[in-house]
């Protein structure tokens, strides 16, 4: 890794119709930080078990490192991982240990933060499913002027431990009072919270929110580095419509943007199946209806911020990730080149191409230069001037949906700089900051309101935990990752898959494409 590169992983590209074979639903891993601790933006299901998929040689972020999840808004796509999460990261209590709420509660290890219902959300699963952990953690609301409190109270009284499931009001047993922030009056939650830069010493990384349109309160998230080399990166929740937030991602300029893209339009020369039967401005219609973007919607966001770089996520069930992302001839592939061709065309041809996102895309921002994407079969892709797509693939079967064979692992390698690993027993070159919402001067635009309930604390977080290193990776230099290739088959080939092994006629099979069903 060079130094002072920040990094972001899509652990989930699917929209609300996945988890699918090939994409999981919404997280991704931000690696920003002078600590090499890591944040995640959304948490859907199976977040916990993608990071024991990652794919990569040589490194894996390890969830341990994870102490903030950010999360765009209340749909079950985004959010079912939390309390699965929560189990895995915060520990096990010891065995034969009674629950108990402590008398001071400590400083939550792992803060959460998103709009309103989120905290009662994770409260009540946390206490239906009887879970406990060895650590706490916190739920901090971004909350409208109308949007209704949930109090964060201790227990009542009582001879017996009781989960109290019955009264939403009373925290878990595992919980530490969270915080209540008000947008400013520019309609921003400003600086809702902050770590340790990793370019610049004494600088910091800060991070805003503002509403973006969905068919639920939704939120984006901008995340600014205070100091050289300024880099800001955005990453939106699903939307129709993010012009709200438009203020808060052009000074600096946007590094990068991550824009949902949920459905898009493909062209008969492109795909010959059902895919391509649907009129362009019904596709857009319709996915502006759901409340999500189409490609040329999501270009078009990037070109009024004037965006460095643009990823696209959040895929409908009709667009499955290609087996292999390096190839270009299979449908797979020219459907997904296609989408990032639209997205291209309307963020303007002065900008790089599009990346539509697979799970394990790994981009890295260097503090000089272009982005760079690799993993999950990506190799190496560094943002230059890409060859249009041919404008009619070979002929082939109509595009192939989920569950249609087995996919290829991607590989790739990102080495752990030696100089990016603090030395033992400390940070290097940092200290530590307050946790959460802090009311420390700064010479950034002041912060949003906060409500405080009782016994909220502005401590520090706590440092790494003992016996796991201070990188935000765990090294295997000596895993290989290996690639399955599909076994010669006799007769025809399997439908929807293109082989060059089989001689003869093939009966095409058409697939329906999925209902494109989303949240």
């Amino acid at each position: 890794m060079a130094r002072g590169q920040i990094s972001v992983m899509f652990l989930g590209t699917a929209s609300g119709g996945g988890p699918s074979v090939t994409r999981n639903c919404s997280s991704l891993i931000c690696d920003f930080l002078g600590d090499y601790s890591l944040w995640l933006v959304d948490c859907a299901e199976g977040t916990l078990r993608q990071f024991s998929n990652q794919p990569q040689q040589g490194f894996r972020y390890q969830p341990r490192k994870v102490n903030r999840i950010f999360v765009t808004h209340m749909h079950a796509d985004h959010i079912m991982g939390i309390v699965p999460f929560l189990r895995g990261v915060l520990g096990i209590p010891e065995a034969g240990a009674s629950p108990s709420y402590p008398v001071n509660p400590a400083p939550p290890r792992l803060e959460i933060y998103g709009p309103a219902g989120l905290r009662t959300f994770v409260r009540q699963n946390m206490k239906m499913t009887l879970t406990n952990t060895s650590e706490t953690y916190a739920v901090h609301e971004l909350l409208f002027s109308t949007d209704p409190v949930t109090p964060c109270n201790p227990p009542p009284a009582a001879a017996e431990f009781d989960h109290n499931i019955g009264d939403q009001s009373v925290m878990h047993v595992s919980e530490a009072p969270g915080s209540d922030i008000l947008p400013g009056a520019d309609g921003f939650w400003r600086v809702v919270a902050r770590g340790p830069a990793r370019a610049s010493r004494g600088c910091e990384v800060i991070v805003d929110a503002g509403p973006i349109q969905h068919r639920a309160p939704c939120l984006g998230y901008v995340f600014t580095e205070t100091g050289p080399p300024n880099r800001r990166i955005v990453i939106l929740g699903d939307t129709h419509d993010p012009s709200e937030i438009a203020p808060l991602c052009m000074d600096p300029p946007t590094s990068l943007l991550i824009h949902e893209a949920t459905d898009a339009p493909i062209p008969s020369h492109i795909d010959e199946g059902r895919i391509s039967r649907r009129d362009p401005a019904e596709v857009q219609r319709k996915a502006i209806l759901r409340g999500h973007s189409t490609p040329a919607m999501a270009g078009t966001f990037a070109n009024t911020i004037n965006a460095g770089s643009l990823v696209l996520n959040h895929f409908g069930g009709r667009f499955p990730a290609p087996y292999d992302p390096k190839k270009t001839t299979d449908s797979r592939s020219m459907i997904m080149r296609e989408i990032e061709r639209q997205a291209t065309e309307a963020w303007g041809t002065r900008h790089p191409p599009a990346v539509a996102a697979t799970d394990f895309l790994r981009v890295d921002i260097p503090v000089l230069g272009s982005a760079v994407f690799s993993g999950s079969g990506h190799g190496q892709r560094v943002h230059s001037n890409a060859n249009p797509p041919p404008s009619r693939p070979a002929p082939q079967g109509d595009v192939q949906q989920e569950g249609a064979g087995p996919i290829p692992s991607g590989s790739g390698s990102r080495p752990v700089h030696d100089d990016q690993t603090p030395s033992k027993g400390g940070t290097k070159g940092h200290t530590s900051l307050p946790s959460g919402p802090s009311t420390q001067q700064h010479q950034h635009p002041p912060q949003a309101t906060q409500r405080p309930h009782q016994h909220v604390s502005n401590s520090a977080p706590p440092g790494p935990p003992k016996g796991s290193g201070h990188s935000g990776y765990h090294t295997n230099a000596g895993t290989q990752s290996t690639q399955q290739q599909p076994q010669q088959q006799k007769g025809p080939a399997s439908p929807g898959r293109n082989s060059s092994t089989n001689s003869g006629p093939r009966k095409r099979q058409r697939r329906g494409g999925g209902s494109g069903g989303s949240s």
